[in-house]
């Protein structure tokens, strides 16, 4: 046991550190608008959509349905 660990550890220790930063990598960045980075990302641009709307003047129903279809947008990742 001791010989297969002095031959493979450092190869072994590089494969756990590669899979564990895909890991944090997939959980952070995600797939979807469910991520960390997705979700915060989405009320981002919903947030900066309705100040915007309320600094122009526009009503609030307008606003919310802009930012509401922007955060969609943002979670899908199409423009």
């Amino acid at each position: 046991m001791q010989d297969i660990l002095k031959e493979y550890g450092p190869a072994l220790i590089t494969v756990v550190a590669i899979i564990t930063l895909i890991a944090l990598i997939t959980f952070l960045i995600g797939k979807d608008g469910n991520s960390v980075v997705g979700s915060a990302f989405s009320q981002l641009i919903g947030n900066f959509f309705a100040s915007a709307n309320s600094a122009a003047g526009i009503s609030s129903q307008a606003g919310n349905t802009a930012a509401q279809a922007a955060s969609q947008a943002a979670a899908v990742g199409t423009p």
